[in-house]
């Protein structure tokens, strides 16, 4: 079985049309543990 289309690097452009189809600030609930922290960062 061969895959539909050939990967491919992508570039700025993919990238901010992709972003568009997911609403602003979302995070999936599988990033929560990696992404979540609970101490306080200093600066």
């Amino acid at each position: 079985m061969w895959p539909a289309k050939a990967p491919y690097q992508p570039d700025i452009n993919d990238l901010r049309r992709n972003g568009r189809y997911f609403p602003p600030n979302y995070l999936h609930e599988s990033w929560m543990d990696y992404l979540y922290w609970d101490s306080v960062l200093e600066p």
